[in-house]
This record gives structure tokens, sequence and C-alpha cells, in this order.
């Protein structure tokens, strides 16, 4: 019977190890997922202010010739 206890443990070590395990798996996923998201908003961001310039360019042509 003393064996119950060492059993007991090593199950419970083996448990936490794959829960663990798996933690680390969906946390490492995770960022991978992350800066993806991360580099597509920033190219996205890019695009959004070099749209902002453009959009001011073209309001400035557009006074210039309604005004002229």
């Amino acid at each position: 019977m003393h064996w119950v206890p060492i059993g007991a443990w090593i199950g419970v070590s083996v448990f936490a190890i794959v829960i663990l395990g798996f933690c680390a798996y969906e946390l490492s996923w995770k960022v991978r997922r992350l800066k993806a998201d991360l580099a597509a908003f920033t190219e996205l961001g890019a695009r959004a202010k070099q749209l902002q310039v453009d959009a001011a360019a073209l309001q400035q042509r557009l006074a210039r010739t309604t005004s002229g």
C-alpha cells in the first residue's frame, strides 16, 4: 500500500507537466498570431497615413483649381 501515494504523486506530476506544456504551446501560438496581426495593422496604418497625405494633396489641388 506504500505505492499508492507515490503513484498519485507521479500521476499528478505527469498531469501538471501535460497542462504546463499545453499552456506553453497556447501562449507561443498566440504570441505568433499577435505579432502577425501587429504587422498587418502597422501596414494598414502606413497605408491610411499615405491616403491622408494623398487626400490632403488632392484637396489642395482642388482648392487651387476652383480659386484660380
